[in-house]
């Protein structure tokens, strides 16, 4: 039951932060980001080591809406122990007013439970060669 349980808060948290893309809100993004969490992101740089430093990744992604945004997520797959959990899912980011903007990425998310939150610790999106748009 408790695997039951974090997968849900898991989810919770993926649908909290596709809300807060689509506000545009960069605190709320991160809220649930470790300090000192890893990211192999699509813009560059490819690494980024600190909450800090993908807050600016952020600032710079969401400087090309102009519209509201939308994110969808398709084949999401979550596992989830007492302490540590793994998403995965295809994730796309666009004007919620074209509902084919936007490219398909892959995302890997790594959540660690601390004091009984859970924190992203590490996340790796990419997007495939050669990909069909």
């Amino acid at each position: 039951m408790a695997d039951k349980t974090n997968e849900i808060e898991i989810r919770e948290l993926m649908d909290k932060w596709a809300a807060a893309v689509a506000k545009k809100d960069i605190e709320a993004i991160l809220d649930n980001y470790d300090e000192d969490v890893v990211v192999f992101d699509v813009p560059p740089p490819m690494v980024l080591k600190g909450r800090d430093r993908y807050r600016n990744n952020w600032q710079e992604f969401l400087t090309n809406f102009k519209e509201k945004v939308k994110v969808d997520f398709a084949d999401t797959s979550i596992t989830a122990g007492d302490d540590v959990a793994l998403l995965s899912t295809l994730t796309r980011v666009g004007n919620a007013d074209d509902p084919d903007s936007g490219s398909w990425v892959r995302v890997t998310v790594g959540y660690k439970k601390t004091a009984g939150r859970w924190l992203v610790i590490h996340e790796h999106a990419s997007i495939p060669t050669g990909m069909q748009q």
